[in-house]
């Protein structure tokens, strides 16, 4: 097709291209390669095809915006084809005569599945440019509230338009080419749209035709020879980084549980994250990755309460922080000494977080910017002693007293009284710890639970004993806000404990207790068997160890505990055991975010013992979403979103017609002699 002279400009305009690629991508995974861990890249051979599921499938889009995520996928599908489509269309330019199997039913496949995607994709960006550019989707967009420079804010949305223009372009010049070819061929059958747009030339010489047929190939594959090395400072890198992403991510038993630190090391001089050089490998990457969808502030209880907070904006202010100094950073080595919270996170942003984790299991390119958070905490604790008054007030009270309400020890016995509870002090071994917790051994409703939890189990004939006043905090607020040193320093005190008795299995009634036994303690080398006691319930009624009288609640709503729920993926147990206390299986009324996609109470990472006061309150408009299920109750399964559902009952004037209550109330209250 091309004459002697194109193919020869084509191939110096391909090894221009290449060239400049090479060192376009190498500039990128050399600031990779500057961050702090080391990314595991032998994790890829066994991970390839996570890594090719993701990128095939585009499942992880259809979590959220099932909608736009279909349209979303019908572009990197397209894109995917086009590789292929690419290819076939050089051949056929660069080699005389060759055609794609043209009287095959593998040619013929091929041109209807090309020309319908051509128009799919053409429909799919066009949606995109106008939603973004012409109606302006408010989910695309970061309130002026958020930290982020107007350039970056700007960058976005030259990126976006670089990006979508690019893909109209080269899919158009491509459909435009097959018009041509079609044309000169008095129509293809297997190419619906080409000949439809082809009708438009038939007034057309044949050297009229054939010119527009290399008009179309050349701005077909012109573009991508331009757009080639654009790759990695586009928006467009995502479609490769984010499968790597998957690939190389290392192995997290839940979102919070961050890696020990040693504090061992005497030439440590750094804990946390503070300005661009202490990142880590895999949070570089992830700003390569992000796609800047802004799916992860969609449900984000911080930013939909009006704080400072938006996940995407870390990645995005990352990427293009790395645009703007990277190549400095790398070639000369000089490190900029802005820190993260001048430009990546404000510190209010910071300990806004609830760590609910909601940004992680949304995110379709597997980034986990609460790992940012978590990172950055550590440092303001940690090293810059820049933190809220109140967690100054809590970290004073579990290193003096083991607890955060700061009272005695002596008192965490209270609660027993009249019932009669084995310790382990007495009973040396059981085949289970009940781990009664903080809020369980201090709090007034959390003395319910733990109440509760003593009746049902001795109901149930378990054996099992408490650690009394012998049990210690088990550290989650303070390695959520930050302080790790007082985490592993409770951890180490929990150990010492621990060892001295025998048991199997721990149960726990707080999800923070439960993720942080089970998770952050195996990080430190101890490993339990640790199950949430709505497991361990739902497991005594399989068993038939439980005798409950006949089903009688109505009108119901269950609230997933983020730590329960996303961080250790268990949403059926509960709602197992809702269901044998239920009257009819539709007086459970879900609310419309519930399992993965539950709305945080705004308890969590610390936020129990501090306040941003900035917009809405979390649990405020978690309740008022329970309320319009029209559910008398509100069960929970967790001490802390028990306290604030209770609290919000209150301030939003429900206590006359609604109640809260913990699951395992419900249970033994309806416990049969």
């Amino acid at each position: 097709m091309l004459s002697g002279v194109e193919k020869i400009l084509f191939l110096l305009l391909t090894l221009a291209s290449l060239g400049g690629a090479f060192f376009t991508f190498r500039t990128m995974f050399r600031l990779i390669a500057r961050g702090q861990e080391p990314l595991d890249w032998s994790r890829i051979p066994g991970r390839l095809g996570t890594g090719l599921m993701v990128f095939l499938t585009q499942k992880t889009l259809f979590r959220t915006r099932p909608i736009v995520g279909f349209l979303h996928a019908l572009v990197a599908w397209g894109f995917t084809l086009y590789m292929l489509v690419n290819v076939i269309d050089v051949l056929e330019g660069l080699v005389t005569g060759f055609q794609f199997l043209p009287h095959h039913w593998l040619g013929a496949l091929y041109r209807v599945f090309v020309d319908v995607f051509s128009v799919l994709v053409l429909v799919g960006v066009a949606f995109f440019l106008i939603r973004r550019f012409v109606t302006g989707d408010l989910r695309l967009l970061t309130e002026n509230r958020v930290l982020m420079e107007p350039a970056t804010r700007q960058g976005i949305r030259t990126d976006s338009m670089i990006v979508g223009v690019f893909i109209l372009l080269h899919v158009g010049f491509r459909l435009i080419g097959a018009s041509f070819d079609v044309a000169q061929q008095g129509g293809d059958l297997y190419q619906p749209a080409a000949t439809f747009l082809g009708k438009a030339w038939c007034g057309f010489t044949p050297g009229m035709l054939e010119t527009g047929r290399h008009v179309g190939w050349w701005g077909a594959l012109g573009l991508i020879l331009a757009f080639i090395p654009y790759f990695p400072y586009s928006k467009h890198a995502h479609l490769f980084m984010g499968p790597l992403n998957h690939m190389v991510s290392p192995d997290a038993d839940s979102p919070a549980a961050l890696p020990a630190l040693d504090f061992e090391q005497e030439d440590v001089e750094q804990f946390g994250t503070g300005r661009l050089n202490d990142l880590s490998q895999k949070q570089l990457l992830d700003a390569y990755a992000c796609i800047m969808c802004n799916r992860c502030q969609d449900q984000c209880p911080a930013y939909t309460t009006g704080k400072q907070l938006s996940p995407s904006a870390i990645e995005i202010n990352k990427r293009y922080y790395l645009k703007q100094h990277g190549k400095d950073w790398m070639s000369t080595g000089n490190i900029p000494d802005e820190k993260l919270t001048q430009w990546m996170v404000s510190e209010e942003a910071a300990w806004s977080c609830t760590t609910c984790a909601f940004c992680v299991e949304v995110c379709p390119v597997g980034n986990t910017p609460l790992l940012d958070i978590l990172t950055t905490r550590q440092d303001l604790v940690m090293m810059e002693s820049d933190f809220p008054q109140d967690a100054m007030e809590v970290f004073n009270k579990l290193e003096t007293y083991g607890n955060p309400w700061g009272l005695s020890s002596r008192d965490r016995e209270k609660w027993m009284e009249g019932l009669e509870v084995p310790l382990f002090r007495e009973k040396k071994s059981a085949e289970y710890l009940y781990w009664v917790g903080c809020a369980g051994a201090y709090d007034s409703r959390g003395k319910d639970i733990s109440r509760a939890m003593v009746t049902i189990l001795k109901q149930a004939g378990v054996d099992f004993a408490v650690l009394g006043t012998e049990e210690t905090c088990t550290g989650d607020s303070a390695r959520r806000i930050g302080n790790e040193y007082l985490f592993q320093m409770l951890a180490a005190q929990n150990r010492e404990t621990l060892e001295k008795y025998s048991f199997q299995t721990i149960i726990t009634q707080c999800p923070h207790c439960f993720s942080t036994l089970k998770n952050d303690y195996a990080r430190l080398g101890m490993h339990f068997d640790v199950l949430h006691h709505t497991q361990f319930i739902a497991r005594l009624i399989d068993q038939g160890s439980l005798s409950l009288s006949d089903r009688d609640l109505q009108a119901v709503t269950f609230h997933d505990p983020c730590y329960l729920g996303r961080h250790n993926r268990e949403f059926n147990a509960p709602r197992e055991v809702l269901n044998r206390l239920v009257a009819t299986e539709s007086a459970v009324r879900e609310m419309p975010r519930n399992r993965s996609r539950s709305y945080c109470c705004g308890a969590g990472g610390g936020n129990m013992w501090y306040e941003i006061n900035r917009g809405q309150r979390i649990n405020q408009a978690r309740f008022l979403e329970a309320a319009e299920t029209g559910a008398e109750t509100v069960v929970t399964a967790c001490n802390f979103c028990l306290l604030m559902m209770e609290d919000a009952m209150k301030v939003t004037n429900h206590e006359d017609r609604m109640r809260v209550r913990d699951l395992a109330e419900l249970v033994a209250d309806r416990l049969q002699a």
